[in-house]
């Protein structure tokens, strides 16, 4: 293993490597190589020419060796960061140089000249002026997630130590962690928010009224107002063409969603502006895909794929994933794409077709720059901003007596909340769709703290869960309405290549959800109250769980141990049923039946595989 004396003699100079294709380490102007889709073109660049503070208590000289020092710290954590940590992408260099930045720049006015000076009641004199920073936050109190940058900053470079010129010599963070430094508890920490019910209904809708039923009208008259215009330029009219627009719009009398006629063409364009605004709200809240990935589609993005051998096809949202990905373009992946998001993309390539056109570019989320005219993507605060603009002009109700304030990653996690309050079972197809490492990512992050009560089950309900989980993910029958619906999906579970899957998924259960599974006589009740016919809250309710309301129940799961119940109940049934009157012969042979449908779906020992 290469040690990190020789990684420093390896390179002559480490100011010398490259911090990118453009740019070397020791250069104060970085050109990164950031592509992820979203971000402005001066959030790739990093500048280090900044002079000290005003109030600065070093000098010149003094300041500048700390940003040497900063520079080759993060040159460390490229080429050889502390155990267990992944090397910097571009992202990370640069945000964590932001910090860097503004930490020298306290250092300075305070008289710190460099890192090495930084000790506890340093910190805690950080961490003084961190809290009373300006922030643009409307309490103006900084997150406690960025002041978790700020310390494991300082923490990463008493761990880098050896490996640098200059780095704090004793540990700054003795006696507790970066998160506790940061006063960072689930009060405090500042997730984002799901969108309340009312709220994504009112949007999601209103987004779907604008594309389904407005759609083609608007990319109609925004077609109409382009040729009046250029009909209007080429016969020497002034001012853009517009009366030859007026005169064309008039001509066509067609209204915009809001029942206005769209008559001029400030009306025509600001009522496609809100158009690919409803087609963005409709993908990142039917699809739940991160800001980064939508603004990444491009022309051709929607792609058919046979659905097995039954002759449909099911179609998907190609795009580029930037997030855990090497590669600064990102990797291409799919998404299941509904309907209506089918039809958002197809519209999306009408409107931006001219653009495109005018360009050359690709992208479907174009915008005119209006500093220097140039065709340029959206950027990640532009469609954030335009959001809230849509949701204002199509009058979104108040929530609590105010606007809602939506942001673009609320939609990928009320998408989520959705999906697991529906299907619980569906985690595993949750995770996978968003593209997440870890199952317990999706349950913690998106789907809320209603998994995570592990803690209040005790061991033998978790044996039992952990056992039965086990054989229905490798079962190939099973009864019950649950029961089929694991059958159809636990594919992926079977055989010795599914064997570390199906272990890691029933630690995931049992360790960061609450779902836990309950036996009976005749079968497994995989609980969840929103669908239990039972009507039990945090278990099967014993007072009214019967095999009758269990069979239709859709936690209900019935496999080939269960077998000798239902036989048993058929025999009891077929012996009552010569001498029963025609009313109880009916209830007898209801019974009879159910018992045979259990029991032709389970198949015996030697069928479940």
């Amino acid at each position: 293993m290469t040690t990190s004396k020789s990684l420093l003699m390896v390179s002559s100079s480490w100011e010398s490597a490259p911090v990118s294709p453009w740019s070397q380490f020791g250069e104060d102007e970085w050109r990164l190589d950031i592509r992820t889709a979203g971000r402005r073109a001066d959030q790739n660049r990093f500048s280090w020419a900044a002079a000290p503070p005003e109030n600065a208590l070093i000098g010149g000289d003094e300041h500048s060796r700390l940003i040497r020092s900063a520079k080759q710290f993060l040159w460390s954590m490229q080429i050889d960061p502390p155990n267990g940590r992944k090397r910097l992408a571009p992202t990370s260099i640069h945000a964590k140089a932001m910090v860097l930045r503004a930490i020298i720049g306290w250092m300075a006015t305070d008289g710190l000249s460099r890192f090495a000076d930084i000790d506890p009641p340093a910190v805690e004199r950080l961490c003084v002026w961190l809290r009373n920073r300006e922030t643009n936050r409307n309490d103006g109190r900084m997150r406690s997630g960025t002041f978790i940058g700020y310390m494991l900053a300082i923490k990463d470079l008493y761990r880098q130590r050896a490996k640098l010129d200059d780095a704090p010599v004793v540990d700054p963070l003795p006696l507790e962690t970066t998160y506790e430094a940061a006063g960072h508890t689930r009060a405090s920490k500042g997730t984002i928010p799901f969108i309340p019910d009312p709220i994504a209904i009112a949007i999601l809708s209103e987004s779907l009224r604008w594309v389904e039923d407005h759609g083609e009208t608007i990319v109609l008259v925004e077609n109409i107002r382009r040729e009046a215009r250029a009909l209007g330029l080429s016969r020497g009219e002034t001012r853009l063409g517009s009366r030859y627009v007026r005169r064309a719009l008039r001509r066509a009398a067609l209204a915009c969603p809001l029942g206005q006629t769209l008559a001029g063409a400030y009306a025509v364009r600001a009522a496609a502006v809100h158009l690919v605004e409803a087609c963005f709200i409709l993908i990142a809240g039917f699809v739940g895909m991160r800001v980064s990935e939508i603004l990444s589609i491009q022309v051709g993005a929607i792609e058919y794929r046979p659905i097995g051998e039954t002759g449909l096809e099911q179609a998907y949202l190609v795009a580029r994933l930037f997030k855990t990905v090497d590669d600064p373009a990102g990797r291409l992946e799919r998404w299941v794409a509904p309907e209506p998001v089918v039809r958002a993309v197809e519209i999306l390539e009408l409107l931006s077709a001219p653009m495109r056109e005018a360009s050359g570019r690709t992208e479907l989320f174009l915008v005119k720059n209006t500093q220097y005219g140039e065709i340029v993507p959206v950027t990640l605060m532009h469609i954030g901003w335009r959001i809230n603009d849509f949701a204002r002009h199509v009058g979104i109700p108040d929530h609590e007596g105010k606007p809602w304030p939506f942001s673009t990653h609320q939609f990928r996690k009320t998408f989520a909340r959705f999906i697991a309050r529906r299907d619980r079972t569906q985690l595993l197809g949750l995770a996978d769709h968003f593209k997440h490492a870890s199952v317990a990512m999706t349950a913690r992050g998106y789907v809320g703290n209603d998994f995570d009560l592990h803690s209040l089950i005790d061991h033998e309900a978790r044996a039992e869960t952990a056992s039965a989980l086990d054989r229905l993910l490798t079962a190939k029958r099973l009864g019950g309405k649950m029961g089929e619906r694991i059958i159809a999906g636990n594919a992926r579970f079977h055989g010795r290549a599914g064997e570390q899957v199906r272990r890691d998924y029933i630690a995931f259960v049992l360790d960061e959800t609450d779902l836990r599974i309950h036996a009976c006589d005749y079968g497994w009740c995989v609980f969840q109250p929103e669908t239990a016919r039972c009507g039990g809250e945090s278990a099967p309710d014993e007072a009214r769980r019967t095999p009758a309301v269990c069979l239709t129940c859709s936690n209900m799961v019935v496999e080939a141990r269960h077998r000798a119940y239902w036989q048993d109940r058929r025999a009891r049934n077929a012996a009552l049923l010569p001498n029963a009157i025609p009313m109880t012969a009916e209830v007898l042979n209801e019974a009879i039946g159910q018992c045979d449908g259990i029991l032709a779906k389970i198949g015996d020992d030697g069928e479940q595989g």
